[in-house]
């Protein structure tokens, strides 16, 4: 079976390494870039890693700007990302979900508590059953889900809305699937988090909502389906 790969996006050299050799430790195959250009390009070259770990203060070119290049290729978009930055505010962590990251961790960090958010990243994008939702009724095969204008291609995670494909992360895919899989039930944040995240994150209510907002801003005219019940949670209309 071959390694996971991980590109780690990192231009302070100690950190660079002291990441590196923990993820080869583990098993991983680990690539390494020191600018947000070269892991572009090292990209573009047809390599596709199975996660990438993004810091925001690079040189030359931005974290959030290489963030923003990744979402919107479509050969790439789909890649889980795991910030990892010193800019650690609110404000900071919030911007980072928004455009598009998966999770977020502010340096300085414990290698452990990295080490558990990438093997729940890499757990969750991983393709098999759990990723299935029960069928519905509304399903015209066991490969797609058909609600209103969504259409969810589950054998190769595309969603579309009135048949326009849409991209969605990892985590906003995983949401998507969790509040379909409800059937009509009220799913609070914590049930959210537990089941379309993973407790081995430290996710709060606040994230849970950026990513939701961000989800259902892709969604477009399907964004109604999915409804907050205000001081409990979320549903999804069926």
């Amino acid at each position: 079976m071959p390694k996971e790969q991980i590109l780690v996006i990192e231009d302070e050299k100690d950190i660079l390494s002291m990441v590196r050799l923990r993820l080869e430790s583990r098993g991983f195959e680990v690539f390494t870039a020191e600018s947000g250009e070269l892991a572009l390009q090292w990209m573009a070259e047809e390599h596709k890693p199975d996660l990438i770990l993004l810091d925001l203060m690079l040189p030359g070119i931005s974290g959030l700007e290489v963030l923003k290049q990744i979402r919107t290729n479509q050969n790439i978009a789909k890649i889980p990302i795991l910030i990892v930055s010193a800019l650690g505010e609110e404000s900071d962590v919030v911007v980072g979900l928004e455009r598009g990251a998966d999770d977020y961790l502010s340096k300085p960090f414990n290698m452990s508590i990295l080490m558990a958010r990438v093997n729940a990243l890499l757990r969750r994008s991983r393709p098999n059953s759990e990723n299935k939702p029960n069928k519905e009724k509304k399903e015209d095969s066991e490969d797609f889900i058909l609600l209103g204008p969504l259409r969810i291609d589950i054998k190769r995670y595309h969603v579309f809305v009135e048949d326009k494909q849409v991209t969605l992360t990892s985590t906003e895919y995983r949401l998507l699937l969790t509040l379909i899989a409800s059937r009509g039930r009220v799913l609070t944040r914590n049930q959210l988090i537990d089941e379309a995240i993973g407790n081995e994150s430290i996710v709060t209510d606040r994230t849970i909502d950026v990513h939701l907002t961000s989800l259902r801003g892709k969604l477009g005219s399907a964004r109604n389906l999915i409804e907050t019940v205000r001081g409990v949670g979320y549903r999804f209309r069926l």
